[in-house]
């Protein structure tokens, strides 16, 4: 699973565009978010075909990176976000960036863009 974050400035309609040439090419986005500081602003997405968004995003000349994500399904109760945030601090893993994916039938799913992807993958199996 892949996180792509596409680096704009921080101006109305940036999200608008972003999610307009992603969709122009019928790809469906699973998860997003922004954040925006001293003028720069980071669109995060998931979505449901990483090599389509690759190529999109190259065409349209966007400047952008991704990452490899790991994926955690967990119970759906109180706390539980907070225990494997926990379990991964507790073997030095950073978290940089958590999204949640959805929930179904008493399960929530998370994406985390970690500092280790092997020791995330140890605790979050």
């Amino acid at each position: 699973m892949r996180q792509f974050e596409v680096y704009v400035e921080n101006k109305v309609g940036k999200l608008a565009e972003v999610c307009e040439v992603v969709a122009r090419s019928n790809v469906n986005i699973r998860a997003v978010a922004t954040e925006a500081k001293d003028g720069k602003g980071v669109i995060k997405l998931i979505t449901e075909d990483e090599d389509l968004t690759r190529e999109v995003l190259t065409e349209a000349r966007m400047d952008f990176k991704e990452f490899e994500i790991v994926p955690a399904r967990v119970r759906d109760k109180p706390g539980e976000l907070a225990r494997v945030a926990r379990a991964l601090a507790n073997i030095g893993v950073d978290i940089q960036s958590v999204f949640l994916l959805g929930k179904d039938r008493g399960t929530t799913e998370f994406a985390f863009k970690v500092s280790d992807l092997e020791k995330a993958r140890e605790i979050l199996r």
